[in-house]
């Protein structure tokens, strides 16, 4: 196999674990065997060992003594201090966009919560995609480039977290709006009033995460 062919075979087993996770095929403490995946995907174990090798560099996936290697679990603790982070972060991006977003990157982002309407509530796959995008933009929109690339890193552990908080029936119309306000009070150029809406939307999805958790 050519270099270029592993790196394509390794980039398909890469996205095809992470999307496992995100689906919830694959959970915490799942045990990951490279043997398995190879025969799955009707490949050599070279470009499975890559990837797996990838996927532990990034703590998606961690060594276990006993296992081998398993998916990464996060404790109440962990994913506590995940959401007051992402507050921290979610609520600065806001303050800059206020500050540096164009007119035409603000109907950019007018037009991606408005596209929003047009998923259905049980696609839950298309709103945690376009929930992706809509924070990614808003972050690119920061005019901080530090800022985007912690936020690129920090989507990765995110995925640790499994079903998404949009599942929840409510929580699809009520990110909507809460999106909305978002983007109007950049476009009002509030700066105040963006940030605290940023860390009340994600204060709302831990607050769900939250409800998972001690109900289980």
């Amino acid at each position: 196999m050519s270099k270029t062919s592993q790196k394509i075979s390794s980039d398909r087993i890469y996205e095809y674990i992470i999307d496992a996770i995100k689906q919830g095929k694959l959970k915490s403490n799942d045990r990951i065997k490279e043997q398995h995946l190879a025969e799955e995907m009707g490949l050599s174990r070279t470009p499975v060992r890559e990837a797996l090798g990838i996927l532990l560099n990034e703590g998606i996936l961690i060594q276990d003594g006993k296992n081998g290697l398993i998916v990464a679990g996060l404790d109440l603790v962990s994913i506590t201090k995940l959401y007051e982070m992402r507050e921290l972060l979610e609520s600065e991006a806001a303050r800059l966009a206020v500050q540096y977003a164009s007119k035409a990157e603000i109907e950019i982002l007018i037009n991606i919560v408005e596209s929003q309407r047009n998923i259905k509530d049980t696609d839950i796959v298309a709103l945690r995609a376009h929930n992706v995008l809509f924070h990614q933009t808003l972050y690119h929109y920061s005019n901080n480039h530090y800022l985007y690339k912690i936020m690129q890193n920090f989507e990765k552990t995110l995925i640790l977290l499994g079903e998404s908080t949009l599942a929840k029936t409510s929580r699809p119309k009520e990110s909507y709006n809460e999106h909305l306000e978002l983007v109007n009070a950049i476009k009002e150029k509030d700066a105040k009033k963006a940030a605290d809406l940023a860390r009340f939307h994600i204060h709302q999805a831990y607050k769900i995460r939250l409800e998972r958790i001690l109900n289980n």
